[in-house]
């Protein structure tokens, strides 16, 4: 039996530790044993309630070395000194979890935990995985990651081909999907009918939901906005909000939103939830899911979650979303990313019942061909037994 290395640098709960609870879900224990390093949080609770060993250790954010100056920022070199040594400190730490646990591969989850899995991976002599889930846009970093990966990162498995761009070796690359549980997220009408009747909601109301971390790029202020506009002509539309913000920006990003809908009279059409388990059975409450994300998204779970429930997805066509949605069938990519183009999508489907609900047809039909859970489970451990038979191999030389 083979023990992998997990990384994730987020206790939190959110998109890309979703994932990694369903690979430890769905993982073929008569061959790899998961071992899993994160911050102490939900995360690390969920893995221990899955019976697999957990270790707790604190990732820093190594990307941010800028302090304030004035108005601006600049780069602070004492911050770099920190996170260097910081990383190092890291690197030997986890090599040695390697060591102890006699770990064969180290797989990184998440974008700050990749610095960490290489160093541990170089010092320990074992494969690394870089699982992708991230389109930066900052193009230093992307240097900076891809010359790393060339340098000793044995494979990445990124979550869609919009990820790609971010390396030079696409040798290196594979492209497995995020999946979906089709059991979890499955439409269901008495389901439907209690959430609603829980948030006040009847038949006639119209509901558009957006569910995800409530921070800027996600587009909830376009959302707000194009709400506005759509709630105007149609006074029986409702709108759900269900996430949470993280940082004081974040926060404040909320707040603002918030006051936007008051100064519109919008806020009894709202329903902020906060951070939610049951997000299958809010998604079922709603008629269409939107994903308005203004900056590229490699690929967004919830996508996948509301073609699931057979709802109609709404969403700007950037990062992977366009190869998760099949535009005019499997739901609706808005080509004229600002709150205007997002309400004229949802007029749209307001007017014609009949498409949305072949969109949510069509979309769960997507979902059960090419986004299923063990599909993605099963191209993981592929991934994972071509890379250390390559060792064995290279071992026997």
């Amino acid at each position: 039996m083979k023990r992998i290395l997990y990384l994730n640098h987020s206790g939190r709960i959110a998109g890309a530790e979703r994932c990694l609870i369903r690979i430890l879900d769905d993982l073929d224990r008569s061959r790899f044993e998961p071992i899993v390093v994160c911050p102490e949080g939900d995360l690390a609770a969920a893995a221990r309630s899955r019976d697999v060993p957990t270790l707790t250790m604190n990732f820093v954010d190594y990307q941010k070395n800028h302090s304030r100056m004035g108005a601006g920022s600049v780069i602070n070199p004492f911050l770099v000194l920190y996170h260097c040594l910081w990383l190092l400190f890291m690197g030997v730490q986890l090599a040695g979890v390697v060591r102890r646990f006699n770990a064969s591969l180290v797989h990184a989850n998440t974008l700050l935990s990749r610095l960490p899995g290489w160093l541990a991976g170089r010092l320990a002599r074992v494969p690394v995985i870089w699982h992708v889930r991230d389109i930066l846009q900052n193009q230093l970093w992307v240097r900076m990651y891809d010359r790393i990966a060339r340098l000793g990162v044995t494979r990445i498995v990124t979550v869609s081909n919009a990820c790609h761009d971010q390396f030079s070796d696409r040798s290196k690359i594979v492209t497995v999907y995020d999946g979906i549980s089709l059991e979890r997220f499955q439409p269901d009408q008495q389901t439907r009918s209690a959430e609603r009747s829980k948030l006040g909601w009847t038949e006639s109301e119209l509901v558009f939901g957006i569910f995800g971390r409530i921070t800027p790029w996600k587009g909830l202020l376009d959302f707000a906005e194009a709400a506005a506009i759509v709630h105007r002509k149609y006074p029986l539309t409702r709108f759900l909000v269900v996430g949470q913000a993280w940082s004081p920006e974040d926060k404040e990003f909320e707040s603002n939103v918030r006051a936007f809908l008051v100064r519109e009279r919008l806020q009894d059409c709202f329903v902020f939830t906060g951070f939610r388990e049951d997000v299958p059975q809010l998604m079922v409450a709603c008629d269409v899911v939107v994903v308005p994300s203004v900056a590229p998204d490699p690929f967004p779970n919830t996508v996948l979650e509301g073609m699931s429930c057979s709802r109609a997805v709404l969403a700007f066509p950037v990062g992977g979303i366009p190869e998760a949605i099949v535009d005019g069938v499997s739901g609706r990519l808005v080509p004229q990313m600002d709150a205007a183009g997002l309400a004229q999508g949802m007029e749209d489907l307001i007017d014609n019942s009949v498409l949305r609900a072949e969109m949510g047809t069509n979309g769960r039909n997507r979902v059960v061909e090419r986004f299923d859970t063990l599909k993605t489970q099963r191209a993981i451990e592929s991934t994972y037994e071509e890379l250390l038979c390559a060792c064995r191999f290279q071992g026997s030389d």
